[in-house]
């Protein structure tokens, strides 16, 4: 009985994990007016507060920002929008593709 009941929970516990799967996708954002860590710390602040974001990378001597993103919750463009808030421009690195992680 014991192990019936274990069985049902565990496979209850795989259906909704696969149901839940996120499309996580990645994009590399070039920002020309980070070129310190106050703006940086400006960028990453802000970002975090962005629905869908899951992850920020910043290169301050590249300035680039590596955000991972839930891509059924914000997209590039939404993402780019919000650099406005910190009165910064991103556009989409050059050579930069999205990359999709399921």
């Amino acid at each position: 009985m014991k192990t019936r009941i274990f069985l049902s929970i565990v496979a209850i516990f795989f259906a909704f994990t696969s149901v839940s799967a996120k499309d996580i996708k990645s994009v590399t954002l070039k920002v020309e007016k980070m070129v310190c860590e106050l703006h940086e710390a400006k960028v990453t602040n802000m970002l975090r507060f962005e629905k869908g974001v899951k992850e920020i990378k910043t290169d301050v001597p590249a300035r680039t920002v590596v955000i991972k993103y839930d891509a059924e919750k914000t997209t590039p463009e939404k993402l780019i929008k919000s650099f406005d808030k910190v009165k910064c421009t991103a556009v989409l690195a050059p050579n930069t593709n999205e990359k999709e992680k399921k």
